[in-house]
């Protein structure tokens, strides 16, 4: 078992698993230790987490949209004889069964406002938690799954109701326990069913969409995908004894089939004229379902099964294969290390996942292993934060009074993230080309200076950083070396340091013993300068 080494060590270590380590977050786990508090935040407890749900509770959201004059609602009118619906609505759809939600998207002559009002909220509430939960490694592990099994809401307004739904039942529920569980739940949510065409998928011919992906994005991964070198099942290594190193073509195809008849009670009529509920909820039609003799990954099914079974024993194989384990251990390294992880560590990753296949814990014990490691912990700063850990970062590192709309969502996106609206299943890029591609690096360092600078973004921030600077700071040395160790974790480095200073000063000089002075509005206006260009910085950028 390692610790981090020192202070700065600790820092940097907390910076990764999290969205920014506060002072408050920095002084908890050094009470507990790093092992500790890391144990603490793999079993999160939600009745700790008040003040997170206060501001859920608290907070409202603008909904705005025309709608048809003849239509019935609270409603102002515009001009050219419009109506609008404009108004500020509290969070309700968070918390929310998919049953309770679901007619919202079969409702003819709904406004798209109403209907995208679900997508929304979780939008919101998902950058809320980000900034204000206790859970921060949670909180990070959730957004990683989310992109491992990609869902783009906006391509069928039965996403746009359920995704809160797949976010709370799927990916929150088994965030950091067990890989199987949390592979079925997705595979069965409706928000799923509907992103890759299982919702439709009936014997003769099945829809591949959903198998495809579940090999080459959220298991064995493409790396084990053979179909260059095999065309038969029989002739990939180990198929024959029902433990193929990879899968082909055929692997797909009739894992297809295993998932026929698996949908959802959408409302609609099946073959016999009978109609389904209105709830959403996952439905296994066996009607649909295609009941032959199958193979995949070399081992047979039996003809005559029922499709839940069928589907099921399909998971199990995939989530017990060691390619998978392999797969998600790099992709988790990958994401909260470094671009290019160590083999070692993916190997003790791979080994820990491997190991504790059956347990409730399985993905929190593997997270474990990987925040432990001395290739974890005395890495240097490499990786580039995404938006939205720049953001959160930026927030909870400056203290800024923050209250998110969905104008925080278009900044993100401009930056290049789409929550929830990532067009394709494998989800946002990992590595550091495509975030600093383009103007995305350029657009972060002018959002710094937007927050910094527009004092009260648009009524969704507040700078404070004069406020919080301690009284015995009273030169602009101890100013920026308080600031920066603040945002950073690390002392300025010696190359802009006199730049950095510069800012500061009254004069435009470079003394770190001049006086930090001048009125309060001066003031903020000289650290708010220094502060948005420490954030632009790589020692802020990199985590």
């Amino acid at each position: 078992m390692s610790a981090p080494a020192d202070t700065t060590a600790l820092r940097r270590a907390l910076d990764r698993v999290t969205y920014g380590a506060s002072p408050a977050l920095i002084d908890e786990a050094q009470r507990l230790g790093w092992a500790d508090w890391i144990d603490q935040q793999l079993a999160p407890d939600d009745s700790q987490d008040a003040e997170l749900d206060r501001r859920l509770r608290s907070l409202q959201l603008l909904i705005e949209y025309e709608i048809d004059p003849a239509a019935d609602g609270k409603a102002m009118m515009m001009k050219g004889g419009k109506r609008q619906v404009k108004e500020m609505r509290p969070l309700k759809y968070l918390d929310l069964g998919v049953d309770e939600v679901f007619p919202i998207c079969r409702a003819e002559n709904l406004p798209y406002g109403e209907k995208e009002r679900p997508m929304n909220e979780l939008i919101i509430g998902t950058i809320m938690r980000a900034v204000f939960s206790r859970w921060q490694v949670r909180e990070m592990v959730v957004g990683f799954w989310h992109d491992h099994f990609n869902i783009d809401a906006e391509k069928d307004d039965a996403i746009l109701v359920s995704i809160p739904a797949f976010d709370r039942e799927a990916i929150r529920r088994h965030a950091l326990g067990n890989f199987r569980q949390l592979l079925e739940a997705v595979a069965r949510s409706t928000a799923m069913l509907y992103y890759l065409d299982g919702v439709q998928s009936r014997a003769s011919p099945a829809n591949e969409n959903f198998a495809r992906e579940l090999f080459e994005l959220h298991t064995l991964g493409a790396r084990h995908y053979f179909n260059h070198l095999y065309t038969k099942w029989r002739d990939v290594p180990g198929a024959l004894d029902g433990k193929p190193s990879g899968y082909i073509d055929q692997d797909v195809y009739e894992a297809a089939r295993c998932f026929t008849g698996w949908t959802v009670e959408n409302g609609e009529e099946d073959d016999g004229g009978v109609k389904r509920p209105l709830t959403g909820r996952f439905l296994v039609h066996d009607a649909w379902h295609d009941p032959y003799q199958k193979r995949v990954l070399g081992n047979e099914f039996d003809s005559q099964r029922p499709a839940l079974e069928d589907g099921c024993r399909v998971l199990d194989l995939v989530a017990a294969h060691p390619a998978t384990a392999r797969f998600l251990a790099e992709k988790l390294c990958r994401r909260f290390l470094a671009d290019a992880p160590p083999d070692t560590l993916i190997a003790k990753a791979a080994e820990t996942f491997t190991a504790q296949r059956d347990a409730p814990d399985q993905i929190a014990q593997t997270l474990r292993t990987i925040f432990l490691a001395p290739e974890f912990l005395d890495a240097p700063k490499s990786k580039l934060k995404r938006p939205l850990e720049y953001l959160a970062s930026l927030v909870r590192c400056g203290g800024i009074e923050f209250t998110p709309t969905m104008e925080v969502n278009w900044a993100l996106e401009s930056m290049g993230q789409r929550i929830f609206r990532w067009h394709t299943p494998a989800g946002h890029p990992d590595t550091a080309t495509y975030w600093t591609g383009g103007t995305f690096l350029l657009r972060r360092w002018n959002f710094a200076r937007t927050v910094a600078f527009d004092d009260d973004w648009k009524k969704i921030t507040g700078c404070r950083y004069l406020s919080l600077t301690p009284p015995d700071c009273r030169t602009i040395g101890a100013v920026l070396d308080y600031w920066h160790q603040r945002l950073t974790g690390e002392a300025v480095p010696d190359a802009v340091r006199n730049a950095l200073l510069k800012t500061l000063s009254r004069d435009g000089g470079a003394d770190h013993e001049e006086e930090f002075r001048g009125g309060d509005r001066e003031r903020t206006e000289r650290l708010s300068a220094c502060c948005a260009l420490i954030a632009a910085s790589p020692a802020f950028q990199l985590r």
